[in-house]
């Protein structure tokens, strides 16, 4: 957990806040956000990561934040509660990451097999 605290420190300060920016206001229009609408989509992220551990499944909290603040905007407004501009590339990266993971994961196993 100090190591998660450190790297995020270091990454907010030296690369920006760029993504808690687009979080807040690149995916869902917060003339909409009521306290309520927070509340619903942190919810909703607590129960899927509930579920999915207690399934034994892989998940990911950021993920089922950004589902879930996105689900409780989308609940309120409908399509009109949500803010279409960044959601092909952090939907693409959503379905990327897993495999970027597992390429790089081969690759150091490889790595490391070769150096032993």
């Amino acid at each position: 957990m100090v190591w998660a605290a450190i790297f995020n420190f270091l990454a907010a300060y030296l690369l920006g806040t760029g993504v808690a920016a687009t979080i807040g206001s690149g995916f869902v229009n917060v003339h909409l956000v009521t306290p309520w609408v927070l509340l619903a989509g942190l919810a909703g992220a607590i129960l899927w990561d509930i579920f999915t551990w207690y399934q034994g499944l892989p998940t990911s909290s950021s993920h089922a934040l950004i589902g879930g603040y996105a689900g409780a905007a989308f609940a309120k407004a409908g399509f009109i509660g949500l803010v279409a501009g960044k959601w092909g590339i952090t939907v693409a990266f959503i379905l990327l990451s897993p495999l970027i993971g597992m390429v790089a994961a081969y690759l150091l196993m490889v790595a490391v097999f070769w150096g032993f």
